[in-house]
C-alpha cells in the first residue's frame, strides 16, 4: 500500500515537472494542488496515529497526569 501511493505521488510530481518544462505555459495548479492534498491528509494521519499510540502507552503505563 505504501509503495502504491508513494509511487503514484512520485509518478505525479514527475510528470508535472516535466510538462511544466516541456509547456511552460502549462498550467499546473490542479495537480499540484491534488499532490498537496494527498501529502497533507497522509502526513495528518500518521501525526494522529502516532499521537493515539503515546496517548495509549502513557495510559497503560499509568503516566496520564
Amino acid at each position: 500500500m505504501t509503495l502504491t501511493i508513494g509511487s503514484v505521488l512520485l509518478l505525479s510530481v514527475v510528470s508535472l515537472a516535466i510538462g511544466r518544462f516541456i509547456y511552460p505555459t502549462m498550467d499546473i495548479s490542479r495537480g499540484a494542488e491534488a499532490v498537496t492534498n494527498i501529502t497533507t491528509t497522509i502526513v495528518g494521519a500518521l501525526v494522529g496515529f502516532i499521537g493515539g499510540r503515546a496517548t495509549g502507552r502513557m495510559e497503560a503505563n499509568g503516566n496520564n497526569k
